[in-house]
């Protein structure tokens, strides 16, 4: 009875901290303007904030979630905390868009360390028959934080949009005290391998046809959903208040948030293939609309927002569908799968300033919905083909 309060205890901790990566990745959404001001650059330079955590963010994952499965999940998650706190404490204090950007490469790091273990570690404490459900609800939560983020800083960003980084350390603190504390009356998911063991891990995963679908199914899908949502959020700068933005993001991670506890649901009493088909038909669906009638002007703002709506919710699907493959195609090494996947995700959303910004500048938000209609077209072709073979691995 003991061991399964703490158990719980430990579930509900990586819920919380499986938010903060999302929550704290795109407040920048809604700091373009403030920022700009307060840095004395132009918005477009505050773009450097997303690669500048992301690229770390991603790179780390590479190797977490394997280091965990040798060395244990609790120390990994305490060092990455460590280090994000340190990130949190910069940025709060930070004077100029260096600081901000070092500020930002520091949570990337820490958090590097954190993400990827927590759903191994949520696979550790949880039943086979209970995997999808659970990682339904925590791709959902991460969704939630990617729409709270925004809504979260439009409401503060009018007291001082320090503060939120404040929030942010208070909750790595608070989550360092509660894994410390349930670290000491939990045994540790530890192998005995040495390090050799680590690079043995990713080298055996990589070269595996399924697994190489799945990150590239993880790289691309940041190039839509994410992506929709980067730009949408720089072209509509300066056009509508923060306050609205805010509010328009929230509701996407709603529908991310409501996609993700759908998928769970849908793979445990119908399967994954119900639950792609979902996932495909809202993900053109959102693209149509935006391509057809959504732009960053105030007129078309409900078009582009119901676009907006229908990509949330294909993203929250498709995303923990991802998620639920990193811990099924290899039980043994599920540490090391959810690294190389989320890796590979949040590579995807640090290219995203990068790869767009050409189309952006030459054809606005409207050419920018076009390419990312053309990259769906990709993704529908990758993730059929990661079903078929998942299948026959499984």
């Amino acid at each position: 009875m003991e061991s399964k309060k703490t158990s719980k205890r430990i579930e509900i901790i990586i819920f919380i901290l499986f938010a903060l990566g999302p929550l704290t990745g795109n407040v920048i959404l809604v700091l373009f303007g403030v920022l700009s001001l307060e840095f004395s650059v132009i918005p477009s330079a505050l773009l450097i904030a997303i690669p500048s955590f992301m690229f770390p963010f991603a790179l780390v994952q590479l190797f977490s979630g394997a280091i965990s499965d040798i060395k244990g999940r609790f120390p990994v998650i305490l060092l990455g905390l460590s280090v994000f706190g340190t990130g949190m404490i910069v940025a709060s204090l930070s004077l100029s868009l260096t600081d901000f950007v070092i500020a930002n490469v520091l949570a990337g790091i820490g958090f590097g360390f954190v993400n990827p273990v927590l759903i191994a570690l949520l696979t550790d404490i949880t039943p086979g028959p209970k995997i999808s459900k659970k990682i339904g609800l925590l791709g959902a939560v991460a969704n939630l934080g990617v729409g709270f983020g925004p809504l979260l800083t439009g409401l503060i960003i009018n007291i001082g949009w320090r503060y939120l980084y404040l929030l942010f350390l208070s909750i790595s603190v608070f989550g360092i005290l509660i894994i410390f504390t349930l670290r000491r009356n939990q045994s540790v998911t530890k192998s005995d391998a040495g390090i050799r063991a680590f690079f043995t891990d990713l080298a055996q995963e990589i070269r595996r046809l399924p697994v190489i679908l799945l990150v590239i199914s993880a790289f691309l899908l940041s190039h839509t959903s994410i992506a929709t949502i980067i730009w949408t959020s720089r072209s509509f700068t300066h056009v509508i208040p923060e306050t609205i933005l805010g509010i328009i993001i929230a509701l996407f991670g709603a529908m991310g948030f409501l996609g993700g506890i759908l998928t769970g649901f849908t793979i445990k009493k119908k399967g994954i293939k119900l639950a792609l088909t979902i996932g495909l038909i809202s993900l053109f669906i959102a693209n149509i609309i935006l391509v057809l009638f959504g732009n960053n002007s105030f007129e078309a703002l409900p078009f582009t927002s119901s676009g907006l709506l229908f990509m949330g919710f294909a993203g929250g699907i498709l995303m923990t569908l991802v998620m639920f493959y990193s811990q099924t195609l290899s039980i043994e090494r599920c540490g090391a799968l959810a690294g190389l996947t989320t890796a590979f995700q949040f590579i995807g959303i640090a290219f995203v300033p990068t790869t767009f910004e050409p189309f952006f500048n030459s054809g606005g938000i409207s050419l920018v919905y076009i390419i990312i209609l053309m990259v769906s077209t990709i993704v529908l072709v990758v993730l059929i083909l990661l079903y078929k073979f998942a299948k026959k691995v499984s």
